[in-house]
């Protein structure tokens, strides 16, 4: 699997979903006392056994695209420091709309809980990420500081590169974005040859409908000819 085969992504994924599990269980627990919810241990596993199981899939699909993004820096000459943080909230925001959108899909059976739990779930797991890299970067800067490793008021004017807009978007405009999706995704580019061919496809498919609708056609005429002159026989021996 994409993106699994790397011990840290591994670690991730287990830490992710034992985090997200526990803090069901915490939730569940809570609940369960505060609406006098009897057994509490049902409840509290129940809760999470749910939220282990949308830890593991947003985990999971959140390492298979961070791998998906990853793989195209080395052909367009980018360091990972560059598009690091880009790369997480791009592949956090989608594992929470596929992930919640599935899951609500699952639970309520409509169209509408799963369009509501994707976005909601996205604009979570966005928001998350986005303070997630936040309050890494307030600990990366503390860390610098308490090792007195300040920088020259010269190095803080100079811009950062690994953190320069220009280099994100030259990024997004060098590849195509259908390209950054993993090949799971339902979507894809078709070439040339392709879309030609299913041109060809089609021209044919309507060449046989018109075929059979002339055919249909021709058949009618003939009948309503016949129906004309039985009618016309009908009216002579009448006369």
């Amino acid at each position: 699997m994409v993106g699994i085969s790397d011990k840290q992504a591994r670690n991730r994924v287990i830490w992710g979903t034992a985090g997200m599990g526990a803090l069901g269980a915490a939730i569940g627990l809570n609940l369960a006392i505060l609406k006098n919810l009897q057994p509490i241990t049902r409840h509290t596993l129940t809760m999470s056994a749910n939220w282990t199981i949308y830890g593991l899939f947003f985990m999971t699909t959140r390492e298979m695209l961070l791998a998906e993004q990853r793989g195209k820096n080395d052909d367009l000459k980018l360091r990972l420091s560059q598009t690091r943080d880009a790369d997480e909230l791009f592949s956090s925001t989608v594992a929470g709309v596929l992930t919640g959108g599935m899951l609500s899909f699952v639970v309520r059976r409509t169209r509408a809980a799963a369009v509501s739990g994707a976005l909601f779930f996205g604009a979570v797991s966005a928001a998350g990420q986005l303070s997630y890299t936040a309050l890494n970067r307030r600990r990366q800067q503390w860390i610098i500081r308490k090792m007195g490793l300040e920088t020259t008021a010269a190095e803080e004017e100079k811009p950062d590169e690994s953190m320069s807009l220009a280099a994100r978007i030259r990024r997004a405009v060098a590849v195509d974005p259908i390209t950054l999706l993993p090949d799971w995704f339902p979507l894809r580019r078709i070439s040339t040859d392709e879309y030609r061919s299913m041109l060809s496809a089609r021209r044919e498919e309507l060449v046989f409908e018109m075929r059979e609708l002339r055919t249909t056609v021709a058949s009618m005429n003939q009948r309503e000819q016949q129906l004309l002159a039985r009618l016309a026989r009908v009216e002579s021996q009448d006369s």
